[in-house]
């Protein structure tokens, strides 16, 4: 049976002097894969979008056009996103910016209760809450709507988050991989990723482990559920009779902008999803299915490893840190492949401690491994089924290897 009421008092214990229960958050029980819903979301079914006003911390999301300087343009419409909430048009080609989603400051509190894992988080700092690391010394971070894209001409090769071309405003954009042809770039393994998100200037750099834990933090906090695709859509993925090639298993960049307020996916699949297909969450299009995503992270022989901002240096782990629970266990991630069962408390919950789930249970994405020094992939791809999902890892390819597959996402970082 599961203790509710228990869990409950245990969190107003924990809390203390905490009245206002101006948080929000989760307690997931790793026994019974059930959630339950904490603070200000109590009551809400679990499996559906909470509602903006529940925190601060998602009534202050905001989508915007980010200049290179870091200076924001305008903010854009969550119900139009072709508009600015002015209702002027966004330029899609970049010439405002960048289009990217705003995270502010956010503190949390994190823990275990039996088989209970527990998250909340505030947008104060309240009585037991940290800042949560992704904003340490940060008073914004910014995670790219779009894939990355490259534009080889005028200011040269870097990354954009564009849903049209910069060269005319019109023309469609993909998401850069290793492949010739308009849009792709021979070469991109992990390092050229990082120095073309550079190039952009300072600040800027690929995603994160922190930025891609973050934006899947809010996920689970938003819906009170792991399997999100069965939520919002299954999106692009499950496409077949395809190649890797521009519109066909790679999809053009904007598909996501027809998504109407903070969520939405269309699925056609097979030949015909090639031109339709995309899932939009939170102002962040295709967070899994399409390109599967570098995110800047380390594992080494099964050991987790993150460094928050460059340069990153991928031949071993010195500079990098090891990451911890909020219980100080260090993270191995599982020696064999499998859906993703059990995940880690803390900071590691949105990572697979086991791999004794399935497409219905548990973490319900899939995870891939293999010894070494590896970078991390996050999503699947679009000729991938029920594996992909926002908590689908790939932990078995090395920072040298280059694949028509595998895409990135731009992050920007702005300085207290």
């Amino acid at each position: 049976m599961i203790d509710l009421a228990g869990l409950t008092a245990r969190i107003s214990a924990i809390e203390g002097s905490i009245q206002s229960q101006d948080y929000f958050g989760f307690a997931y029980n790793t026994y019974s894969d059930t959630f339950t819903r904490l603070g200000k979301a109590q009551g809400i079914p679990n499996g559906v979008f909470c509602g903006r006003w529940v925190s601060p911390i998602i009534a202050s999301l905001r989508m915007v056009s980010l200049q290179d300087n870091g200076t924001v343009t305008k903010e854009i419409s969550w119900l139009d996103k072709t508009k600015y909430t002015d209702g002027t048009s966004v330029p899609l080609g970049g010439s405002d910016g960048q289009i990217m989603v705003e995270y502010l400051p956010a503190y949390m509190k994190m823990g275990t209760w039996g088989n209970w894992y527990y998250v909340m988080l505030s947008h104060l700092p309240l009585a037991g809450f940290t800042l949560h690391p992704l904003f340490t010394g940060m008073s914004a971070v910014y995670q790219a709507t779009f894939e990355a894209s490259v534009y080889n001409s005028g200011a040269g090769n870097r990354l954009y988050s564009v849903a049209k071309s910069p060269a005319d405003g019109l023309a469609d954009v993909y998401p850069v991989t290793e492949r010739s042809g308009a849009w792709g770039l021979t070469g991109t393994n992990a390092t050229q990723m990082d120095a073309l998100a550079a190039a952009r200037g300072s600040g800027w750099q690929m995603q994160d482990f922190l930025t891609v834990q973050y934006q899947r933090i809010l996920l689970l906090s938003i819906f009170a559920s792991y399997d999100i695709p069965a939520i919002v859509g299954a999106g692009r993925i499950n496409l077949s009779g395809g190649t890797w090639i521009n519109g066909s298993y790679i999809g053009k960049c904007g598909l996501g902008l027809a998504a109407y307020d903070y969520y939405g996916a269309v699925q056609v699949g097979t030949t015909g999803g090639y031109a339709t297909d995309y899932s939009f969450v939170l102002g962040v299009e295709n967070p899994w299915g399409n390109v599967s995503e570098r995110v800047t992270a380390l594992v080494s022989d099964h050991d987790f490893y993150y460094k928050p901002q460059p340069p990153y240096d991928y031949t071993n782990v010195s500079g990098w840190t090891r990451l911890q629970t909020v219980l100080g266990v260090n993270i191995t991630l599982p020696a064999t492949d499998g859906y993703g069962g059990i995940p880690f408390s803390g900071l590691g919950i949105v990572l697979p401690s086991n791999v004794a789930g399935s497409s219905s249970t548990k973490m319900r994405d899939y995870y891939y491994q293999d010894a070494g020094l590896r970078v991390l992939l996050v999503g699947g791809a679009s000729a991938d089924g029920a594996t992909a999902g926002p908590f689908c890892w790939y932990a078995y390819r090395a920072a040298s290897y280059t694949s028509t597959t595998f895409g990135g996402r731009l992050c920007f970082k702005k300085a207290a």
